[in-house]
């Protein structure tokens, strides 16, 4: 630690703001909300026909276990290095609005 990050320490009781972190390659997210599991399938099969891997989730089930969408609400998640690519194969999807 420099002087000057030191003495600004001291005068103002706090060490340094921490970093801001970008968000991880690794982390999925949400490329289309299908209209039901037939639709959802299909997405996913389009995106592995182009080396992505997909998962499709309930959108009903939240992470603490508790209801959050009909039982027919669908997500269809990507990691987030293949989002974009992901939604430019699935702008020309056959069926669905793709919701990105």
């Amino acid at each position: 630690m420099n002087i000057l990050a030191r003495l600004r320490q001291i005068i103002t009781g706090r060490g340094e703001d921490p970093p801001s972190r970008l968000p991880s390659p690794d982390e999925l997210a949400l490329v289309a909300r299908p209209q039901g599991e037939p639709e959802a399938l299909m997405l996913k099969d389009i995106l592995a026909q182009h080396g992505i891997h997909a998962l499709v989730r309930s959108g009903n089930l939240t992470a603490r276990g508790g209801a959050a969408g009909g039982w027919w609400s669908y997500e269809l998640w990507v990691l987030r290095r293949d989002l974009r690519r992901a939604r430019e194969l699935l702008e020309g999807a056959p069926a669905g609005d793709g919701d990105s």
